[in-house]
């Protein structure tokens, strides 16, 4: 039977990257899959074959937003900085998206919602029109359910009663691309861990890079990428560039090869080393294959494209979610965490550290098997569930 799943993004581009094993599933068992989301995502549907529905605005991207989080995360620290955004920003930008989709789906009314799990407006427009709904985790799951009760629902409580609803706001039951043990101290009820797809282009490498990957084979190949959402960030940007610098000027001491994927910051960072190319960006889990280990800033995402190319991990976690990410990950035995302050000699002592460490490698395989283990996801099924 074919169901219209309405899958429900914020603006926030990596955040469709992130939800890939969500859409591709649903996509490939026949169903009729729509991305709801601002018009800076249009692109992404298209790219992958899904139709899309214009919710919400691109607030994202105003000026102001991102020179507010940006000196709150640079004066305060990241966790004043999640109590803000996620405690007050994000249900302030809710209602405009809850009542776009609560317009669309009064239209046409889907079988099942999928929505991100930090799109509160898209819960809400479920809840108003009792549509079956699970949360898609992005990776801010944690956070948001930490943050919940203090801050998060506190924070809705208007919306949702200016939309008749009277009982306190709930997160919708999680769906997770991952053990819930790898990230989650407690996990939260209802849970359910489903198996991890990317979209097809990320999976494959242009031919061009894949023959220039290993100049030398001798030498190891550290992958470097901090990620895109902190260069929209006017402060946070400085603070990114220079840490590239920092991570670059330890790779210069190390003997091995580099790619670092940098995005808009590419074109400033000069690499006199011949052993380190700078690009704006690769397929990351197409080239995490090739990697034996993988420089992050820890988001979620990157960090199962590390798991399941088997390439441990140095994370130095910026903001949100990352730290504690990180901080995960070392935990398991999947790498090493360092603060993002950390000295040019500290980084490439901790690099030479990992790239000895066969014991970390085999743990990665070992938690890549535990990831391959996890039941697909079936959308017909989580619809019956529900």
């Amino acid at each position: 039977m074919t169901l219209r799943t309405a899958i429900t993004a914020e603006p926030i581009p990596s955040h469709v990257s992130a939800l890939d094993y969500v859409i591709r599933p649903a996509l490939e068992q026949g169903h009729d899959v729509t991305l709801h989301a601002s018009l800076m995502l249009r692109r992404q549907a298209r790219d992958r074959g899904v139709r899309f529905h214009r919710a919400g605005t691109d607030w994202t991207c105003e000026p102001a937003v991102r020179r507010g989080v940006s000196e709150i995360w640079t004066t305060e620290g990241n966790a004043p900085f999640n109590r803000y955004v996620f405690g007050r920003l994000w249900p302030d930008r809710a209602e405009a998206k809850a009542r776009d989709l609560i317009d669309a789906w009064t239209r046409a009314r889907p079988d099942l919602v999928i929505a991100e799990c930090s799109d509160f407006g898209a819960h809400l427009a479920a809840k108003v029109l009792g549509l079956p709904v699970l949360a898609a985790d992005n990776g801010l799951g944690p956070v948001l359910v930490d943050l919940w009760d203090t801050d998060i629902a506190p924070a809705l409580t208007l919306l949702h009663k200016r939309y008749g609803q009277d009982d306190a706001p709930v997160l919708p039951p999680l769906l997770t691309p991952a053990p819930v043990t790898w990230f989650y101290g407690t996990p939260p009820p209802g849970a359910r861990e489903v198996q991890r797809t990317v979209a097809g282009e990320r999976g494959e490498l242009p031919a061009w890079r894949d023959s220039s990957l290993r100049p030398l084979a001798a030498r190891p190949l550290v992958y470097v990428s901090l990620g895109t959402l902190t260069t929209a960030m006017p402060e946070l940007r400085a603070v990114v560039g220079d840490l590239y610098r920092e991570i670059m000027a330890a790779l210069a001491a190390v003997d091995c090869d580099a790619i670092v994927s940098a995005g808009d910051l590419a074109e400033h960072l000069c690499s006199p080393d011949p052993r380190i190319l700078v690009v704006r960006r690769v397929p990351q889990p197409a080239l995490l294959r090739h990697a034996d280990l993988f420089v992050t800033h820890g988001g979620r995402a990157s960090l199962l494209d590390a798991v399941q190319g088997g390439t441990p991990v140095l994370g130095l976690g910026l903001l949100a979610d990352q730290p504690a990410n990180t901080a995960a990950f070392a935990r398991l035995g999947l790498g090493r965490a360092l603060d993002p302050t950390a000295t040019r000699h500290e980084i490439a002592a901790a690099v030479r550290a990992l790239l000895d460490d066969a014991s970390c490698a085999a743990a990665v395989r070992a938690a890549g098997a535990e990831l391959a283990r996890l039941a697909p996801l079936d959308v017909a099924e989580l619809r019956n569930g529900l």
